[in-house]
């Protein structure tokens, strides 16, 4: 049964996230680079589409664009066949983002090759006049 009287049950208490609380892209890049087949990682926990967006009581720019990054990142390595992408529901409007490492597949690209891809995406969204208008969902433009 849903406690509406405790607002904590239905989002996370995690509002106050600074960019050192996310994990870097790079990091998740060379934590799949080293996992084994069948590792995950919980790579981020809350609702992706919804935090990396601007509204009333998001968070700063710069929580939102590592956001942003974070999920770029595993939309890459997912459509490269590193990882299996997948989310647990831990609350209502809150979910865990996470990563499994897939075996080795012949499409796979390089990690180093998707590190760069991302630094690429990073330079051409800093000289973009649209910077601050990340999409919600899918891979990076």
């Amino acid at each position: 049964m849903l406690n509406i009287a405790n607002p904590s049950t239905i989002f996370p208490r995690s509002r106050d996230l600074t960019v050192t609380d996310i994990i870097n892209d790079v990091d998740l890049c060379v934590w799949v680079a080293d996992a084994k087949p069948g590792a995950r990682i919980v790579y981020y926990t809350g609702h992706l589409s919804r935090d990396r967006l601007p509204h009333n009581d998001g968070y700063s720019e710069v929580v939102r664009r590592k956001i942003g990054e974070l999920g770029n990142a595993a939309w890459m390595l997912g459509n490269e066949n590193w990882v299996h992408l997948i989310q647990r529901r831990v609350s209502v409007g809150c979910w865990e983002y996470i990563a499994v490492r897939r075996t080795d597949t012949p499409k796979q690209k390089p990690v180093y090759r998707i590190i760069q891809s991302l630094a690429a995406h990073a330079a051409k969204e800093k000289r973009s006049p649209n910077a601050l208008n990340a999409t919600a969902t899918g891979p990076p433009a």
